[in-house]
């Protein structure tokens, strides 16, 4: 190859192999789509075994002893969230809006969430300045 024997066409092929490969990473990365906890037990089966990404409220008086298990709520609809295994964040907090990512799985008991990231909002974002 007479290409390759410049070093400008060796910075070429470089520059084509690096960019070829942040394309395909970027591929590869696209994040899941934010959806309540309604539109996604409207839809359980197809969400069923798969990474969801869902918003909705923590139920007052839901979350266990340890933080691990809560439920999150949408309007008409609530899910198990089982986050054992993970950090949970300290603004985990009864009643505040939350994202959870992690599988959908159906138990006997119903749909569960095993959560592999639990997202909160900052607190100090909506405390007021004095």
């Amino acid at each position: 190859m007479i290409v390759a024997t410049t070093r400008t066409g060796r910075l070429l092929i470089v520059g084509i192999l690096l960019s070829s490969l942040l394309l395909a990473m970027l591929i590869q990365a696209q994040p899941l789509p934010q959806i309540t906890v309604d539109e996604m037990l409207g839809e359980a089966s197809a969400h069923e075994n798969n990474e969801v990404h869902v918003r909705g409220v923590v139920k007052p008086q839901s979350i266990s002893e340890n933080g691990n298990t809560f439920i999150l709520a949408g309007v008409e609809e609530e899910v198990f969230v089982d986050a054992t295994g993970i950090a949970v964040p300290e603004g985990l907090m009864e009643g505040t809006t939350i994202a959870v990512e992690g599988k959908l799985r159906a138990y006997e008991a119903g749909w569960v969430i095993e959560a592999t990231q639990v997202q909160t909002g900052c607190p100090s974002k909506y405390e007021t300045v004095d």
